[in-house]
């Protein structure tokens, strides 16, 4: 990743336990380190800026901020943490209480707020954080042209889907899907041989490996083994479609009426330029993006999600891909630069 960069990028690695970071002794030595590395650093520094995975990084940036209060704080977050529905289906995730006064002190303290979609800004500023919703701006991933294989062009004997990248055991799985598998050949038997769904990536979950075992037509679905970054933008390249599974949630369930996730994996598939097929909710970033492209979106119920795959599989959805242009680092550099200048002393 770090060939693309188009700064020079001084990395620098802190010894710990790797294996158990997800502690308080842990993260204590982290903070340390960080606080030592920048007192003992000769450079000048315009700015600082952290980021949410690990939200730890975002503690050891708000101890640099006490030291010098003089230098702006630009917080990233991925993703949410206070309302990640996520949380709640993992007893005994550590430092929920840690992780959860770190987002709220951090949206208090920094002094400009990067957030990548609308959805996730207003679950993040609510109650008596609403007052810091300025310093909020949106951001969007990007991806790097640069990155993918040129010319590339899908030439498969049947029609593929591609899935890159991680499911859950919960609330994100393949089993809407493969359950609509067989609903879709069950309607059109002709289909049966003419498509293919793939999964790179980790080991499917119990559910979803129980689930394929059990589908009458296993041979039309895929599960196979973890690619690096670089390879798995040539296979997006070499898929006829991409599919794209967010989280499906309820206001019932989880408190919330959109998946408020932005994943970065959508904009990696714009950068192949092939059509997208999403598993999501009707409200949220990944909607929002699906829609206005051309794409299609389809929710947990079989027919949807047969029939979303029928439209593909015959080849009727053609994206808008000057709307994926929207997503290039080209378009997008400029907004998080313009973000940084906002807040430098001049």
């Amino acid at each position: 990743m770090l060939r693309y960069a188009s700064t020079d990028i001084e990395r620098v690695e802190i010894e710990l336990d790797h294996q158990n970071p997800r502690n308080i002794s842990v993260r204590a030595r982290f903070c340390e380190e960080v606080l030592r590395i920048f007192k003992e650093s000769k450079r000048k520094f315009d700015f600082l800026i952290s980021h949410s995975n690990e939200l730890v990084s975002h503690e050891a940036v708000g101890k640099i901020k006490k030291l010098r209060p003089d230098l702006p704080w630009v917080a990233y977050f991925g993703d949410l943490f206070v309302r990640n529905p996520y949380i709640r289906h993992m007893p005994g995730y550590p430092l929920v209480a840690e992780d959860s006064a770190i987002e709220r002190e951090t949206l208090r303290d920094a002094d400009l707020i990067i957030l990548n979609n609308e959805y996730q800004r207003d679950l993040m500023f609510t109650g008596n954080l609403a007052t810091f919703k300025h310093k909020a701006v949106i951001i969007p991933h990007c991806y790097d042209p640069a990155m993918y294989p040129a010319d590339v062009v899908p030439k498969n004997d049947k029609f593929v889907f591609s899935h890159l990248g991680t499911l859950y055991y919960v609330k994100r799985t393949a089993e809407p899907v493969l359950r609509a598998v067989d609903r879709l050949l069950e309607i059109y038997p002709e289909y049966r041989g003419k498509f293919e769904l793939r999964f790179y990536g980790a080991s499917p979950c119990d559910s979803d490996r129980a689930c394929h075992e059990a589908m009458r037509n296993p041979s039309h679905v895929r599960f196979l083994g973890p690619v690096s970054y670089s390879e798995s933008l040539r296979l997006m390249a070499e898929s006829d479609a991409l599919l794209l599974i967010d989280g499906l949630f309820s206001e019932a369930d989880d408190g919330l009426d959109c998946n408020p996730f932005f994943p970065g994996k959508l904009t990696d598939y714009m950068g192949a330029r092939r059509p997208i097929a999403s598993i999501t909710m009707a409200k949220g970033p990944t909607a929002d993006i699906m829609t206005e492209s051309g794409n299609l979106i389809a929710d947990s119920r079989l027919d949807r999600v047969a029939y979303v795959l029928k439209r593909y599989i015959d080849r009727k959805i053609q994206p808008k891909y000057d709307v994926y242009d929207n997503y290039s680092v080209g378009k997008v550099a400029g907004l998080m630069e313009d973000a940084i200048k906002s807040i430098l002393k001049v």
